[in-house]
């Protein structure tokens, strides 16, 4: 069975410690194709605290020191944001598979770094624990999607805004809410899942127009509030809205294209298929404003409707670190590329970078111009860190 090694023990850290046990975090959540064997993790206390929870566990306080131990075959990192690229370039370099929480960095211009060395070593896997790639509700979209079911997209809109975060939070660690300490706030937290699912399910975006609100309602340095607005090639177009303030809040999903519609909310997807599509529904339909065809989303008629929902959910986690170990033993094929983690995180950074420059931004953006305007930030956080390069 595959030793692995564990870097990090925080909030998610544990998450992922405890999923190799018989008593995970998340009911059901269970590992059970590897073994957990090592953790690794600067704080003595939480070293203490893993192995009086698995006794057999090796502990390290130097992650290179686990990598260069022989006693792990592969590796999963869920450290501070910014480290994840410098660990995953070590980790490939030792030729030992690696699997990084979201995100996958911070700035593109050192996961360009990653990419190249991971690209450079395709015999060593690298995966990103995306497990909401595993949500069946976004896995029947990116099936429809994929068939053609909504066609040519004309919009998309998400709002997902229950990523709520009381004060006390951000006042649990002097790290949290700054920009040295977490790089961003509710775009580099909470939201890099749905911003990978939006870019997995839609594509990327052309330009990029946001607005980020830095500190709205909450004495922190980094967003708490963001719309950002994009266009698609093909002339689509989308916003996203999400916030950590909104009490209760919402997560609606709208994908529309020339052939149907998906909505999930509420743990339910909704599917309308179009009888035809609606550039040939225009051609038939008639200055009456009586007419059903001139009212469709009153007629059920002219669409098929498909619903999925009652799903379990929670055992994400488990089912993506158990992918990334049946992929290294040639198995499965990755459900989440490490490489595809630059998309997200360009999407994040644009959004970032629009407001700081308060203008449009065209993607691909510069990695350089991003990482310059987010140093500016870092040199005037309150955090101190010990890490960026």
């Amino acid at each position: 069975m595959l030793r692995i090694g564990l870097v990090g023990i925080g909030f998610m850290g544990r998450v992922h410690m405890l999923s190799f046990t018989d008593k995970p975090m998340i009911p059901n959540a269970h590992v059970k194709n590897g073994k957990l064997v090592a953790v690794c993790d600067i704080d003595s206390k939480k070293l203490e605290q893993a192995k009086e929870e698995i006794p057999s566990l090796e502990t390290f306080s130097d992650y290179k020191e686990m990598l260069a131990s022989g006693k792990v075959d592969a590796v999963i990192i869920a450290t501070p944001h910014y480290l994840h690229p410098l660990m995953g370039i070590e980790a490939i370099k030792h030729k030992i598979p690696v699997l990084i929480e979201k995100p996958v960095g911070v700035f593109t211009k050192n996961v360009f770094e990653l990419n190249e060395i991971a690209n450079q070593n395709p015999d060593v896997i690298f995966g990103l624990l995306f497990n909401q790639r595993t949500n069946p509700f976004f896995v029947k979209a990116k099936e429809i999607i994929d068939s053609d079911g909504i066609g040519t997209l004309k919009r998309m809109n998400w709002i997902i805004t229950n990523w709520y975060r009381p004060q006390k939070y951000y006042d649990n660690g002097s790290w949290r809410g700054t920009w040295a300490g977490e790089g961003g706030g509710v775009l580099m937290n909470q939201a890099p899942h749905q911003i990978d699912l939006w870019q997995w399910l839609c594509g990327m975006p052309t330009k990029v127009r946001a607005y980020c609100k830095f500190g709205k309602n909450r004495n922190i340095e980094v967003e708490t509030d963001v719309t950002a607005y994009v266009e698609y090639p093909e002339g689509g177009s989308g916003v996203f809205i999400t916030s950590t303030h909104d009490a209760p809040g919402t997560n609606r999903l709208e994908l529309i294209g020339n052939n149907g519609k998906i909505v999930i909310e509420n743990e339910i997807l909704s599917y309308k298929k179009l009888l035809v599509p609606e550039n040939e529904l225009n051609k038939t339909a008639t200055a009456n404003l009586m007419d059903p065809k001139n009212a469709p989303q009153f007629e059920e008629t002219i669409y098929t409707k498909e619903e999925l929902g009652n799903i379990p959910w929670g055992v994400e986690h488990a089912i993506t670190i158990e992918n990334w170990i049946n992929t290294i033993e040639g198995k499965e094929e990755l459900i989440a590329p490490g490489v595809e983690g630059i998309k997200a995180l360009e999407l994040i950074n644009s959004m970032l970078l629009s407001t700081f420059l308060d203008k449009e931004i065209e993607l691909p953006i510069d990695p350089e111009k991003y990482y310059d305007e987010l140093m500016k930030k870092c040199e005037n956080s309150e955090f101190k860190d010990t890490w960026r390069v």
